[in-house]
């Protein structure tokens, strides 16, 4: 109410307008805030909203009744500066009551290791590996090794499987990948040192059985397989180990499998026969009372041949982590 006798001031008074004019500038102080502080929050809220949902590892949880079986896809070998794992890699480390990797890693030792490239690495039939494999092929390994430092003479002894594989390794090893980085081997020092009991899913012999079963001709086409993926290999194992990392199932498959589309025999045998021959002992773990952690390499865990796929089919819930 206005009190009686006070003069009403004309709406159009200066003094008026200027209460008006402050007042303006005041709400459209507050709204200009408003827009900015809205504008902020999808930037703001984003990784708390989207920590849970995006989160991921190159890890899975198997369940059956009272057991928990733990799926780790490996990278054999990685630079050191790569070998930080993820807390929940820890985490589940210290959960599992046991650990199982395709082989033993703590009673597989480099003696033996050197023991069976001596009986099933070398040609027993004193032939040499320009005579294995075609000119073409012999070439390329040649020119490959030179690239390395080394003597093709060197490899000459070498079954062409072996000679591939020699190869691929020196090339890792020359850009600072180390097998005692990678997370098989240091998962299996850990177990070690905690005392947890460690299995493998196949022997040391049982692996070089199956390249020393290949034949001639698949022999060399490994040769050729490993030559041609360690021309793209530095920009491919960043892409690699980054998906890894990130839990990136999609981007894995496609580095993994996509390249091995040409080349079905040699997936055959060295993922989907091993990933078939294991699913047993998977199953078996799961019918234990205890936890266990499987480590295998990443590439066996991916694809709808891959071991999280066998598993969902068999009927487990399977679940990334």
């Amino acid at each position: 109410m206005v009190e009686r006798g006070a003069k009403r001031r004309n709406p159009s008074h200066p003094a008026v307008h200027a209460v008006k004019f402050r007042l303006f500038k005041t709400h459209l102080c507050f709204f200009t805030v408003r827009l900015f502080l809205i504008s902020l929050l999808p930037a703001v809220l984003a990784p708390i909203l989207d920590a849970g949902a995006q989160e991921k590892s190159f890890l899975w949880r198997a369940e059956a009744g009272q057991a928990t079986v733990y799926l780790l896809g490996s990278i054999h070998m990685l630079r050191r500066e790569d070998m930080a794992l993820k807390q929940v890699i820890d985490q589940t480390f210290n959960k599992a009551k046991r650990l199982v990797f395709e082989i033993d890693l703590l009673s597989e030792t480099a003696e033996k290791s050197q023991k069976l490239i001596l009986q099933k690495g070398l040609n027993s039939d004193g032939k040499l590996l320009a005579q294995k494999v075609s000119r073409e092929t012999f070439e390329s390994a040649r020119l490959w090794a030179s690239e390395l430092g080394i003597d093709i003479q060197t490899l000459a002894p070498l079954k062409p499987w072996l000679a591939g594989l020699t190869l691929t390794v020196l090339q890792l090893q020359k850009l600072g990948f180390d097998a005692n980085a990678g997370v098989d081997r240091q998962l299996a020092r850990r177990a070690q040192a905690a005392n947890k009991p460690v299995s493998g899913l196949e022997s040391l012999e049982s692996q070089f059985d199956l390249f020393d079963r290949l034949s001639p001709e698949l022999q060399e086409m490994m040769l050729r397989y490993s030559m041609r993926e360690m021309e793209k290999v530095q920009k491919m194992l960043e892409t690699l180990v980054r998906a890894w990392r990130d839990g990136d199932v999609g981007t894995a498959e496609k580095l993994f499998l996509g390249s091995l589309s040409e080349y079905p025999q040699i997936r055959e045998v060295l993922l989907d026969q091993r990933n078939r021959n294991w699913l047993a002992h998977i199953e078996k773990f799961l019918h234990h009372h205890d936890d266990t952690l499987v480590v295998v390499g990443a590439a066996h865990l991916v694809g709808e041949n891959g071991i999280i796929e066998l598993l969902r089919a068999r009927g487990y819930k399977v679940e990334q982590m």
